[in-house]
């Protein structure tokens, strides 16, 4: 795409940009469809970090949403490679991300006498490798727990707590209002707390 056609598009785009920057779903899906090759070819590019090629299509759709909302409507920039940018910045902080978790994970449980890295919050409850040990339990336990919600119960709750999504923009993002959701995530939360108030009841059980 050369100067004249990534112009173009910036000025095609910007009332696009701008309706979806004041809540409209029909706006972000558009703006969504116009970037798809952008998305597949990051998506590809970046399979090997995720569990499923739907999975890496996910960070692309937060990227492009989360350019939608920072992009400034009253500055020249370009805005494919503002979207182009972003996204490819989404996926290497998430790589990043991945591999420090498991390089720290690998550290901390390799031997007791070994210093570990551990975030604050689990120095403090765990200062110990058993400890930890304990603390990666009930992180499976969870894992497993969430392995049983439906996939948009796992998606929506990643995108509320782990991207830090408004319930507006996951809706935006799904074609949902967002009290539908709302009552999703608490669904989800609901089932999760009732599957871990069972373990443990079953894990004191005599």
């Amino acid at each position: 795409m050369n100067r004249l056609e990534e112009f173009e598009m910036t000025e095609a785009l910007r009332p696009w940009i701008r309706e979806a920057q004041n809540g409209s779903t029909e706006a972000v899906e558009f703006i969504l469809e116009q970037f798809h090759p952008l998305i597949c070819k990051h998506s590809r590019k970046n399979r090997h970090h995720y569990d499923s090629m739907d999975e890496a299509r996910s960070t692309a759709h937060l990227a492009i949403i989360d350019c939608i909302h920072a992009f400034d409507l009253n500055s020249d920039e370009d805005a494919s490679r503002a979207f182009n940018r972003t996204i490819q910045s989404w996926f290497r902080r998430e790589s990043r991300q991945n591999q420090v978790y498991w390089a720290r994970v690998e550290k901390n449980i390799a031997g007791e006498d070994e210093a570990t890295d551990l975030p604050p919050i689990i120095d403090e409850l765990a200062p110990d490798p058993h400890h930890y040990m304990d603390f990666v339990g009930l992180r499976d336990a969870l894992e497993l727990h969430l392995s049983r919600l439906s996939e948009r119960e796992r998606r929506f709750l990643h995108l509320r707590y782990a991207a830090d999504m408004t319930l507006a923009a996951i809706a935006a993002l799904h074609g949902l209002s967002a009290s539908q959701v709302c009552k999703v995530i608490k669904g989800a939360e609901h089932k999760l707390k009732s599957a871990m108030t069972a373990q443990e009841y079953k894990d004191i059980s005599p």
